[in-house]
């Protein structure tokens, strides 16, 4: 089973196209003006879009493991852009020509979210990656 799974994720090319259409979803959901009849919803005690941007890194970041794991060292690398993209997008919604607002409890989500994907991925992955 381990070496179909290492065979499945070196088809790299689908695993980085895929990662590609996945940020140009994330990059205009993140900056596309919002909804003026939007309503705020809760989660266990935790704002809606908080859970969302959660979900949202932890896939990317998971993404970004397929896409880089052909590659050396991709620990390093899945998550550092993981979190540069979260933290970019949040810095460009203090430009008001985006309608948006920069908010630091977004950006410890998108932080959250990639670290939760990167231990669960090094806690199953650990023994196929090359370092």
């Amino acid at each position: 089973m381990q070496k179909r799974i290492h065979r499945w994720l070196q088809a790299d090319r689908f695993f980085k196209s895929l990662a590609v259409c996945a940020t140009l979803v994330v990059v205009y959901l993140s900056l596309k003006p919002p909804s003026p009849d939007a309503d705020t919803w809760v989660f266990l005690s935790f704002r809606g879009d908080l859970v969302l941007h959660f979900i949202c890194y932890f896939g990317l970041t998971l993404l970004y493991f397929f896409a880089f794991y052909t590659t050396t060292n991709p620990m390093s690398k899945f998550l550092v852009i993981a979190v540069v993209l979260g933290t970019f997008l949040e810095i460009l919604q203090l430009i008001p020509f985006f309608q948006r607002y920069f908010d630091w409890q977004d950006l410890i989500a998108n932080s959250l979210g990639g670290l939760v994907s990167w231990l669960i991925i090094k806690g199953i992955f650990n023994y196929s990656i090359k370092e």
